[in-house]
């Protein structure tokens, strides 16, 4: 293993054949992949993509669980000293790998100390001067995050990670509480996180805002999870954390209301809602 060998991982659950494409090129391209298959059964399509690498256990296991094994194993391998993590429904390509790998080379000191770093990959604007400034931030999402494979999958085994709501707030605090540094690269191209996911956008004239809406079915997990780090954060007398949960926790609900009520405000004849929102 070499520092700054870096593979990109992705956790899988009914993808579409257009996802599996475009990791296809990627690959083809010589980007590193690896794919924990959390489909009943398996991914229908993946036999039409020879070049993708899949692994799972035939069963759903949830986001926490399976990147932790996936961590494991790759660890076991000894092949790769990173592994970038990508959600299925993100699109990256392989300049968005290239970006990803040639950064961590940049700093490999800093990225390898003590090797208990993690590092979340954001968009920004095109000309954006490389490399970049590496933020530091408390919080940051598992799509785009980069884990260091040994003492990511440590982290992971320290404790039981959530099934798949609020994994990113959960690995973050956990991370901080070992005293690992979190930091964010801006200006990585051809990237975008979620384009798929439902969400309320609305300008201010000069700007545009876009916030993500859970599906109903998975609000309440969503909200449990957060409550119960809320409530660890406060035992430990945790206060930076503490507001990031409570704060979370109060827009959450804040943007659901404010979903609904703009919904039955609809004008008449627009289209029937998606019941799963």
């Amino acid at each position: 293993m070499n520092k700054g060998d870096l593979i990109n991982i992705i956790i899988a659950y009914y993808p579409e054949r257009e996802a599996l494409s475009g990791w296809a090129l990627a690959a083809q391209q010589g980007a590193p992949l690896r794919i924990w298959d959390n489909t009943p059964g398996g991914c229908r399509f993946k036999d039409e993509f020879p070049i993708l690498v899949f692994q799972g256990k035939g069963v759903n296991l949830g986001v926490g669980p399976a990147l932790r094994l996936l961590l494991n194993d790759l660890l076991e391998e000894g092949l790769w000293d990173k592994a970038l993590y990508w959600d299925q429904d993100a699109q990256w390509t392989y300049a968005t790998y290239q970006w990803a790998l040639v950064l961590h080379r940049k700093f490999d000191n800093d990225l390898s100390a003590n090797n208990k770093m993690l590092l979340s990959l954001q968009a920004g604007a095109d000309g954006e001067t490389f490399p970049p400034g590496l933020v530091p931030t408390r919080l940051m999402m598992n799509n785009g995050m980069v884990f260091p494979v040994g003492q990511g999958a440590s982290l992971l085994s320290s404790f039981t990670p959530y099934f798949m709501e609020c994994t990113d707030y959960q690995i973050c605090y956990r991370a901080s509480l070992q005293n690992w540094t979190l930091v964010t690269a801006y200006g990585c191209p051809e990237l975008k996180h979620d384009p798929t996911q439902p969400s309320l956008v609305w300008s201010n004239g000069s700007k545009t805002y876009r916030q993500r809406i859970y599906p109903k079915g998975r609000s309440p997990q969503f909200l449990l999870n957060l409550a119960a780090l809320a409530l660890n954060a406060l035992t430990r007398r945790n206060l930076p954390y503490l507001r990031i949960f409570l704060r979370n926790i109060l827009t959450h609900i804040a943007y659901r209301t404010w979903f609904n009520a703009l919904w039955h405000l609809r004008p008449s004849g627009r289209r029937t809602p998606n019941t799963e929102l």
